[in-house]
């Protein structure tokens, strides 16, 4: 007994949903791994960012000294002089120091890359069976031949970009940097 015209609209409902839900997920997925190797490189570095957090907190504190001081001063030499209003412009303010590397970027980069090219792979994935799981309801369907030969016509991936092409290119290449093909 075959799937009934019923049947096929409520399960290509269902397919459709499911993956839906299911591309949410791969994205969710890819949002949690990116915090966790954020958090990873994080960790890796943290000695790093603790010795720049620690000098920062140093150079803050001897700011702060130095403007006791220059406030000290002015006011010792206010007291000191015959009159007339001293003024100081403004506090001395701590310079923030940074800390580049170039591995922690070229890390988190290749981590970001990696798992953006993973949720990528697993959309593809999703994509084709949903299609397929589509396409076998439609098949199912189908009463003639020429509907048949209709689906039929859709062309491979391989047919679009045969691995000729890849060769052609590759050939190209090889002739632009002088070295045989």
């Amino acid at each position: 007994m075959s799937i009934t015209r019923a049947e096929r609209t409520e399960l290509r409902s269902v397919v459709k949903q499911q993956f839906k839900v299911l591309r949410a997920e791969v994205q969710q997925r890819r949002a949690e791994l990116a915090a966790e190797a954020s958090e990873r490189v994080r960790q890796r570095y943290a000695a790093s960012d603790k010795q720049v957090d620690d000098l920062n907190w140093r150079i803050s504190e001897i700011v702060d000294q130095a403007n006791k001081d220059v406030r000290d001063a002015v006011k010792a030499a206010q007291a000191d002089s015959d009159g007339g209003q001293w003024a100081w412009s403004g506090a001395i303010h701590a310079p923030r120091i940074h800390h580049q590397n170039e591995d922690r970027f070229s890390l988190q980069t290749s981590l970001t890359s990696g798992i953006d090219a993973q949720a990528k792979q697993a959309l593809l994935v999703l994509e084709r069976q949903e299609a397929d799981l589509l396409r076998q309801l439609a098949m199912g369907a189908l009463e003639t031949d020429e509907a048949h030969a209709f689906l039929r016509g859709i062309p491979t991936v391989s047919e679009l970009v045969p691995t000729s092409r890849l060769q052609e290119l590759e050939a190209a290449f090889d002739e632009e940097k002088g070295q045989p093909a």
